[in-house]
């Protein structure tokens, strides 16, 4: 599942497994502290302000040469450019710091922090364990720009796979399409596959030659059989693939250059460990 869906809205799971988390820190700080007559929400809140703070710009100076094209780029978060690592750092130390000065709050900061944690550590284990049968590309019947009927699995199989769910109606999918473009003539180890979700294949041809996008490996899923297979409803939608079919990494929203790359260079990596194993 790569969405939770409320309503018309549909939200990335990991993104709100991580506002849960928060949720269940400061609930479980704010009873413990009931009880302590303190309250540790503040510092809860300073911790998570410039862990991400410090993630972004981690991020940003990594990726500096991808964002100088656009440098309102560097303030759209949506596009989930962070390092986790810096982020961790900032937060290991800036909870060590509040330790050490404000004693009387030790204890509801660390059962704030370790409720938090061990929601989302649970969760992630629950995931963990169901991997081997979640994780596996989907196999859908598409269509292929002669109106053949094309296995999802055949196409580019064997390679590392970037493979993008689309439709010509979505405002941040055609943002990013000349991103991809790009991408598919840059890394030519990669297999890109452009899906479009619940068009007509004609609908699609047009769009691509009135835009004058030279993409390959076009497919219609007139039906939206793979995003439902999924789990997502949400648009554009970018799964990045292992070259034995594991589905490694997705992406849900808009792509900046930056977390393209980001993202490629981690499939590119792991593609290349699992291939060693």
């Amino acid at each position: 599942m790569l969405t939770i869906d409320i309503g018309p809205i549909s939200l990335p799971f990991e993104r709100l497994l991580f506002l849960l988390s928060l949720v269940v820190a400061l609930v479980v700080a704010g009873l413990v502290g009931k009880r302590k007559k303190v309250v540790a929400s503040g510092q809860i809140a300073n911790i998570v302000i410039a862990s991400f703070v410090v993630a972004r710009v981690t991020f940003v100076l990594q990726y500096f040469e991808e964002y100088q094209a656009n440098w309102l780029a560097v303030m759209d978060i949506r596009d989930g450019g962070f390092s986790l690592l810096a982020g961790a750092i900032t937060a290991a130390i800036i909870v060590a710091i509040y330790l050490w000065r404000e004693p009387t709050k030790r204890v509801t900061l660390i059962s704030g922090i370790s409720a938090g944690l061990l929601f989302i550590g649970l969760t992630q284990f629950g995931l963990w364990a169901i991997n081997d049968t979640a994780q596996q590309l989907p196999r859908v019947i598409l269509m292929d720009s002669k109106g053949q009927a094309i296995d999802l699995a055949d196409v580019e199989s064997g390679k590392p796979r970037v493979i993008n769910l689309w439709a010509t109606w979505c405002p941040p999918c055609r943002r990013e399409m000349p991103i991809l473009e790009q991408a598919q003539q840059q890394y030519q180890d990669l297999g890109f596959v452009f899906v479009n979700q619940g068009e007509h294949r004609q609908a699609v041809e047009e769009y691509l030659q009135r835009e004058g996008l030279g993409l390959s490996n076009v497919l219609a899923d007139p039906r939206t059989t793979l995003g439902n297979l999924l789990g997502s409803r949400a648009l554009p939608t970018t799964l990045f693939v292992d070259a034995n079919g594991k589905l490694r990494d997705a992406h849900l929203g808009e792509l900046s250059r930056a977390t393209l790359k980001a993202k490629i260079n981690q499939l590119t990596q792991n593609s290349t460990t699992y291939s060693e194993e």
